[in-house]
């Protein structure tokens, strides 16, 4: 792809945003939600236990995720908010999603929804017009939205591409990438991944550098990743620390992600194992995905929620179900204020 065409397609996608979420009746939310978010980065916050990854959740069924184990479901009950002391079970599961195309209030927008009864119905609207399945994918793709169930990335995901084997670790990134040939793969990953990746790396470890090394064995292709730390230290991606692993791995999935069409990134809880060094380097790293990405990101951390356009704090009733405490558009006399999660 020509750096113009790169450049058009980015500009397409940073005026493209998730606007509202609205939650109804999905796993621990009892009551009707709603949610506004912003171009940038919009942090979820809380304590443990309160919904805050439910939230994820819901964004990705209502763009169609039928695979329970995706959404932390063992069946399809557990979709739906289970009753409490103070509210009945939902009957039905209701996930509204805007989209936003421009900053503009007067904006276009786009209005998906899915709603599931505990009888089996599923119904998709795109703009209060009914679609079956198969073609709410479709319009979808018409929408640049095809690639959005993909870029998730987990708290126990973090690490997962790094630690398989370099043959598998190829066919993992040829898979998200669409299950591209090997040799589309392999282009995108010399020509864009590679680079971007390089890029992304140096705010998190700027002394140090990265290598793809490309495998074959009996024509099966390999990704080796190998990474140069402060003081000429090459190791491979199954030997670096904790940490180094996580940078590593996060710079690599968003370099990725990038190739994708989704204009967001939802992100849970991606920083733990980070220390404070690496918390600042994160910062400028998370800036610039964000210049054309939207992050939605689930956290604890104070240096992240100091990068927030918006804030969005979680609570728990009495009973356990979950309820939107807050909302604010972040600045720096809230930051001082801000004490806890």
């Amino acid at each position: 792809m020509k750096s113009k065409d790169v450049t058009r397609k980015r500009t397409r996608m940073q005026n493209f945003h998730l606007d509202t979420v609205n939650i109804e009746g999905f796993k621990s939310f009892s009551e009707k939600t709603d949610m506004g978010f912003q171009p940038g980065i919009g942090v979820i916050i809380g304590n443990n236990g309160v919904g805050k990854s439910n939230i994820l959740d819901a964004i990705v069924w209502a763009l169609g995720e039928n695979e329970l184990e995706r959404i932390r479901c063992y069946n399809n009950q557990e979709l739906f908010f289970s009753g409490s002391k103070d509210y009945p079970p939902a009957p039905k599961i209701r996930v509204e999603l805007i989209l936003k195309k421009g900053g503009e209030k007067d904006a276009p927008t786009l209005q998906l929804a899915r709603e599931k009864t505990r009888d089996g119905t599923d119904q998709y609207w795109i703009s209060n017009k009914s679609y079956p399945y198969d073609s709410y994918r479709q319009k979808l793709d018409d929408f640049n939205l095809r690639h959005s169930l993909k870029t998730i990335i987990r708290q126990e995901q973090i690490n997962d591409i790094l630690q398989l084997n370099p043959w598998q670790r190829f066919d993992a990134i040829t898979a998200l990438l669409g299950n591209e040939s090997y040799a589309k793969a392999s282009n995108s990953l010399q020509h864009r991944i590679g680079p971007l990746l390089r890029r992304y790396m140096s705010y998190l470890i700027p002394l140090g550098k990265v290598n793809l090394d490309f495998l074959s064995q009996n024509g099966k292709k390999g990704l080796e990743i190998e990474v140069t730390l402060p003081g000429n230290r090459m190791r491979k991606a199954h030997q670096l620390s904790g940490g180094e692993k996580s940078i590593t791995s996060l710079a690599l999935k968003l370099a990725v992600f990038d190739q994708l069409e989704s204009p967001f990134f939802l992100l849970d809880e991606v920083e733990p194992s980070l220390d404070y060094t690496n918390h600042k380097s994160m910062q400028a790293f998370l800036k610039d995905v964000a210049t054309h990405k939207q992050l939605i990101m689930i956290t604890h951390l104070r240096s992240t929620i100091a990068l927030a356009n918006t804030v969005h704090g979680v609570r728990t009733r009495w009973d356990g179900s979950s309820f939107m405490k807050y909302y604010f558009v972040m600045n720096e006399r809230l930051l001082r204020l801000y004490k806890c999660c």
